[in-house]
C-alpha cells in the first residue's frame, strides 16, 4: 500500500475533521465571546472549509512527493517537508481567513488572539499530518504482514507437493514390485491389488488442487491404501481405524495419513514375528496417528524433511499446530483438523 493510495475513504476522514473543527470552535467561542452567532458560524463554515482544503493539500503532497521521496526510503525528510508545506499553506489561506472575516465583520483582532489562532493551525497540521503518515504505516506493515504470510504459506505448499511427489513414486516402485510377484503365483490377487492401486492414484490426482478434504473421504482413500499395504505385508503389519462420526466431518490435507503410513513403514522393520502397529484415532480436535517403533538402522529414501513440511503446511490451515510424540517403544503424531 502506497501512500498515494491513502486507506481511510474521504468521507471517514471528513467526519473526523468535522469534529475536530467542532472543538476547534468551541475552543475559540470562548477566547471571542463577544461576536455574535453569525460570526461564529461563518467561521465555523469557514474553517471546516479551510481544513478539507488542507487535508486535500496533504493528500496531494503524498502523490507528488512519493514519487521524489518515498515515504519508507526517505522517511524523516518526507515527514519535515510535508510538514512545512502544509503549514506554509495553513499560513496562506489563515491570512485570507482573517481578510475575509474584517470584511464582513467588525472585528480588531488582537496579535496575542492571532498567535493562538497560528498555534492552534500549527497544531492541527501536526496532528493531521501525524494521522496520515500513521495510518500508512499502520497499513504498510499490515500488508508486509500478510505478504509474509502468503509468501511462506506458498512456500509450505511447494514443499508439500514436493513431499508428495517424492513419496508416491517411492510408494509405487515397491506397490509394482508387489504386482510382480503376484502375477504368476494369485493371479486373481493382482488384480485386486491393481484395482486398489488404481483407486490410491486416482484419488492423488483428484485431490492435487485441493487444500483440505473431509476426514470421511481421507479414511476412504486410506483404506485403499491400506489394503494394498496388507497385500505387500500379510500379518507383518497391522492396522486399526477408530475415529468418531464427529471427527469425521472435519477436514484434513488431502493425503497426510498416508505420508504419515509410509514414513512409519519406511522407518521401522515389520515382520510376522514383531508386526508394525498403526493406530488412527481421534481426539478432542485431533486425528491421532500412532505406531510402534522398531527402527531400520539404515532407510535409504529418508530426506528428513517430510514432517517439517507437513507441520510448515499445518502452520497456514489450521488454528493449532501438529504434535509429535516419539518414545521408546511408540511414535505419534497430533494432526489438527481443520
Amino acid at each position: 500500500m502506497s501512500d498515494a493510495e491513502f486507506p481511510i475513504g474521504r468521507r471517514n476522514m471528513y467526519l473526523f475533521l468535522f469534529g475536530l473543527n467542532l472543538c476547534l470552535r468551541t475552543f475559540m467561542y470562548f477566547i471571542v465571546s463577544n461576536q455574535t452567532v453569525a460570526y461564529h458560524l461563518t467561521v465555523s463554515i469557514i474553517s471546516l472549509v479551510e481544513i478539507i482544503v488542507l487535508w486535500e493539500f496533504i493528500l496531494l503532497m503524498g502523490v507528488v512527493l512519493e514519487k521524489k521521496l518515498p515515504l519508507l526510503e526517505r522517511t524523516y525528510i518526507r515527514i519535515i517537508l510535508q510538514t512545512i508545506l502544509t503549514y506554509g499553506l495553513s499560513a496562506v489561506t489563515g491570512t485570507l481567513f482573517f481578510l475575509l472575516l474584517s470584511q464582513l465583520f467588525t472585528v480588531n483582532y488582537l496579535p496575542e488572539m492571532k498567535a493562538i489562532v497560528h498555534l492552534l493551525y500549527f497544531m492541527l497540521i501536526i496532528v493531521m499530518n501525524l494521522i496520515y503518515f500513521g495510518v500508512i504505516y499502520v497499513f504498510n506493515w499490515k500488508n508486509d504482514l500478510i505478504k509474509l504470510a502468503n509468501v511462506q504459506r506458498e512456500q509450505a505448499i511447494i514443499k508439500y507437493d514436493v513431499l508428495k511427489n517424492q513419496m508416491n513414486p517411492h510408494f509405487l516402485f515397491n506397490a509394482l514390485t508387489s504386482v510382480n510377484s503376484l502375477v504368476h503365483e494369485h493371479p486373481d490377487l493382482a488384480t485386486d491389488f491393481l484395482q486398489q492401486l488404481s483407486k490410491v492414484y486416482r484419488y492423488v490426482l483428484q485431490t492435487k488442487e485441493k487444500e483440505t478434504v473431509s476426514v470421511s473421504t481421507e479414511l476412504d482413500f486410506i483404506r485403499n491404501y491400506t489394503a494394498l499395504l496388507k497385500t505387500r505385508f500379510e500379518d507383518a503389519i497391522d492396522f486399526t481405524i477408530r475415529v468418531s462420526d464427529e471427527a469425521k466431518e472435519k477436514d484434513i490435507v488431502p493425503v497426510t495419513l498416508q505420508i504419515l503410513i509410509e514414513n512409519a513403514v519406511k522407518h521401522n522393520i515389520a515382520s510376522t514375528a514383531h508386526p508394525l502397529k498403526i493406530t488412527i484415532t481421534d481426539s478432542d480436535s485431533f486425528l491421532v496417528v500412532q505406531n510402534s517403533i522398531n527402527k531400520k538402522t539404515h532407510v535409504e529414501t529418508s530426506n528428513q524433511q517430510g514432517m517439517g513440511n507437513l507441520k510448515s503446511l499445518y502452520q497456514y490451515l489450521a488454528s493449532m499446530p501438529i504434535e509429535i510424540v516419539e518414545r521408546d517403544e511408540m511414535y505419534l503424531v497430533k494432526i489438527p483438523l481443520i
